[in-house]
């Protein structure tokens, strides 16, 4: 099994320097909007078309991108990631805008647009995933673990932007604010703040070439590979499609208000943030542990919110969400641990493919269950669903497992 991971070595602190507040006061901004526009638009769309269908297509447009993962992982690898930052800022500016003026009233449209924002948003994040190692090399690693932690406050807060401004300003008006947050990395951009360029080098390999070369790393570290291959079904139950059902569940079949489903989220999103946390600052982590636990506490959370009880339902809610926040944490470490680190964009394109198309079925399957066998038949469904990573837990060789060993990752360039 794969064993604890650990810090390698002491860093400059990363919020100390002036270009690192810069570009993570930028991401957050953005991520504020996203963390906002995550929650008002499933809201926005259930209240003008009263269909938990169609919310929950409008929602799978986002694990839809993570379709292109290992192409965009690759462009970034090659070419850098300044050629995906501002073209994916752009078309999220475009397309948010265009989506304000001619509203949701017209499905085809709004499908089209929120695709957009989806296909922008997944260029901007591969883009600057990919850019940290080469803008901040000296304190490369915890540069990224604060960006993280800073993405996981935004949506803390984006609920709760939810929660004070639909008395404000409606849902256009949440949608507006989405929009205008897409200038800040762009601003931060033309400030100076930004990856470097890359020149191409002659006669490498395809992109197609680059994929299979970073999926053969990945095949050569089978722990890994277990690992999140037994964590696909927490995937489906973790993922997009059962928050909308559960805003859904929120608003028509415990019928709260919306302002309440926002402080919900946020609850739900602080016990992420703890999740997260906890994790990030551990010294050494067994992420076989990890993935383990969130098994064991998200399968029996999903079962226990079939009861009929508004309390217990927020409280196992709010379990489920921090031990999948875990969960999430530990994988990502255990990727940038025990990878060389030229594969890792590529390695977590693939990772993302994989986990994307259970996150992607999900909300295409819940309306069609709860059409079957009603609310509290999804949740039973989907608890089944998750029991699924303990049968693959209780297959891993954990007697031969040696805890406190790990590969030694290949040196950051720069």
């Amino acid at each position: 099994m794969l064993g604890s991971t650990g810090t390698t070595g002491a860093e400059i602190a990363p919020w100390r320097q002036r270009r690192f507040v810069l570009f993570a006061a930028g991401n957050f901004v953005n991520n504020l909007g996203e963390g906002a526009y995550k929650v008002a638009l499933p809201l926005y769309v259930y209240a003008v078309t009263g269909s938990l269908g169609t919310m929950s297509l409008v929602v799978a447009l986002g694990p839809l991108m993570l379709m292109a993962g290992p192409w965009l992982g690759a462009v970034a690898d090659r070419f850098g990631a300044g050629v995906l930052v501002v073209p994916g800022l752009l078309v999220q500016l475009g397309a948010a805008v265009a989506l304000n003026v001619v509203g949701v009233g017209r499905l085809w449209v709004l499908f089209v647009l929120v695709a957009l924002v989806q296909l922008g948003g997944e260029l901007y994040r591969t883009g600057w995933i990919a850019g940290v190692p080469h803008l901040f090399p000296e304190y490369a690693t915890r540069a990224r673990g604060v960006l993280s932690s800073l993405f996981v406050v935004s949506n803390v807060v984006g609920p709760l932007v939810v929660a004070v401004g639909i008395g404000v300003a409606g849902y256009p008006g949440l949608l507006w604010f989405n929009a205008a947050t897409f200038m800040a990395p762009i601003l931060v951009w033309l400030a100076g703040v930004h990856p470097p360029r890359v020149e191409r080098k002659p006669g490498r390999a395809t992109l197609s070439r680059d994929i299979v070369e970073g999926w053969r790393v990945v095949r050569a570290a089978p722990e890994l590979l277990r690992l999140q291959l037994t964590a696909l079904p927490l995937h489906f139950t973790g993922g997009v499609g059962v928050v909308a059902f559960l805003v859904w569940c929120l608003r028509d079949h415990v019928r709260v208000s919306a302002e309440t489903v926002g402080v919900a989220q946020a609850v739900f999103n602080l016990g992420a943030l703890a999740g997260s946390l906890v994790i990030a600052a551990r010294a050494r982590t067994d992420p076989a542990r990890v993935v383990a636990a969130a098994a064991v506490v998200m399968t029996g959370a999903l079962f226990a919110m079939a009861i009929p009880s508004t309390p217990v339902l927020l409280a196992v809610t709010t379990a489920f969400f921090t031990l999948r926040a875990a969960m999430t944490a530990a994988s990502a470490m255990a990727i940038v641990q025990h990878l060389p680190a030229d594969v890792v964009g590529r390695a977590e394109g693939l990772f993302n493919l994989l986990s994307g198309l259970p996150v992607l079925a999900a909300p295409l399957l819940i309306p069609v269950v709860r059409g079957i066998v009603g609310a509290q038949g999804v949740l039973v469904f989907l608890g089944l669903v998750a029991s699924l990573s303990l049968l693959g837990i209780s297959s891993w060789p954990w007697r031969s497992a040696t805890p406190g060993t790990r590969r030694r990752p290949a040196a950051r360039p720069g």
